[in-house]
Formats: structure tokens, sequence, C-alpha cells
């Protein structure tokens, strides 16, 4: 399908699926022919991006990344999103090998951040993107101050809840983010922003789901439904 948005999904699967959700609802259409043409892989197997990063694991995720990529250019996908923040470790590389645009979430949440004009943030995401640096690197680029919360109570939401599919208790969500001083909280793993659907989280709380949403109906010209 020429003209097509690809979503390499799967990396994980709720949060594709969150995505996929998030552009239909917030499309303003009147019918179905209104909507963005989506091509959309659910490519659950593809090596876990944390273990690799770390060195747990030596199935490195890149050529089931890559694969998936020049496969969405050659069927017509004229933009790339992959709903995984871990998956941007990757991305200088995969947008050597790629003809069309792989969009970067951690620069294009980065870039939103600082255009509201935030000076402290909290950064919660996996351990592969945090020991990666690539939410840090981006934020002091962009002059932006940073905290961490626990980290092990992070990656327990992450994968203890959200990827074993139980809801998250208010009270472990608010063990991890109470007496954090900051102006935003970086829901940096796509895993974590289910949870500001199911938490009815304010603004606060910043979700690259959200940021590449309203970028991608831009870059396809539609309208956004408030």
């Amino acid at each position: 399908m020429k003209n097509s948005l690809g979503i390499i999904g799967g990396v994980g699967p709720l949060a594709s699926s969150y995505l996929y959700e998030m552009i239909t609802t917030r499309t303003k259409a009147l019918k179905d022919q209104d909507h963005i043409d989506i091509i959309l892989f659910s490519h659950a197997s593809i090596p876990d991006r944390t273990a690799y990063i770390l060195g747990e694991s030596a199935d490195s995720p890149y050529p089931y990344l890559l694969k998936d990529c020049q496969t969405l250019e050659k069927l017509g996908a004229s933009m790339i999103v992959i709903p995984c923040n871990t998956s941007c470790y990757f991305h200088e590389e995969l947008q050597k090998n790629v003809g069309i645009p792989v969009n970067n979430m951690v620069k294009d949440t980065v870039n939103y951040i600082s255009n509201q004009g935030l000076k402290k943030v909290a950064i919660m995401a996996t351990t592969g993107t945090i020991k990666s640096n690539l939410y840090q690197k981006e934020l002091k680029k962009n002059n932006i101050e940073y905290v961490l919360p626990n980290q092990d109570k992070v990656m327990s939401l992450i994968y203890d809840y959200v990827k074993a599919g139980k809801k998250v208790p208010k009270n472990v969500w608010d063990d991890v983010i109470n007496n954090l001083e900051v102006d935003g909280i970086i829901l940096g793993c796509t895993e974590l922003s289910v949870l500001k659907k199911q938490f009815n989280l304010d603004s606060k709380f910043i979700d690259p789901l959200e940021v590449e949403t309203m970028l991608i109906l831009k870059y396809f010209g539609k309208e956004r439904k408030e």
C-alpha cells in the first residue's frame, strides 16, 4: 500500500496495539477512507532489546528490525514507527539502511519536552534504555535536567506486570512516582504508556506514543481529534 504508515509491533504487543488504537481514535474522520493506511507487523518473536544491550543475550534484535523495516518499505510504507523506546539504540544503523524515515521516538519525545519548556524530568524506562543513555544524551543536548526513579521498581512494573498481562496495583505505581520533584515524567518504555490510560494520568506524564501519534497525523496530513 503506497503512502502507508509502517509499524513494527510486538515489542511489546500491548504497546503496539495501543499505538494503533490511539492513531485511529485521534484521527478526525467521518468515514473509513479518512484514516491512515497502516501496515502493522506484530513481530513478537524479535529478541529482547534490553537483554541484548545488557549483554545477557547474544541474539541481536537488529537484523530482525532491519528486515522488517526493509520489508515495510517494499510494501509501500512512507514512514516507519517502532513503538519501543529501547529499539532507538539501533536507530542510526537502521536509518542508514532504509530509504524512508524511521522515527526516533526518544529524540521526538525530548524535542517535545524542550518545546514545552520543561526544565527537569524523570526518566522511567527499561534498564537497557537507561544503560545506553538514550534519553540522558538527548536531554543534556537540550539543557534539561533529569532524575532516575528506583530502577528495580520500574523494571518490575514493566516485566512483572504489564508484559506479564497483569494490572499494576495503584499502590505499586504510587511507590515508584511519589516524591519525584520534577516538571514532567517520561513514560520511556511503551509498556508504561498503557498505564497513562489505566490511571488517567495528567499531562505531567509524557507519553512517547502520544508524541508519535501527533507526528504521524501531521506527516500524513490528518486533522487531530481533540
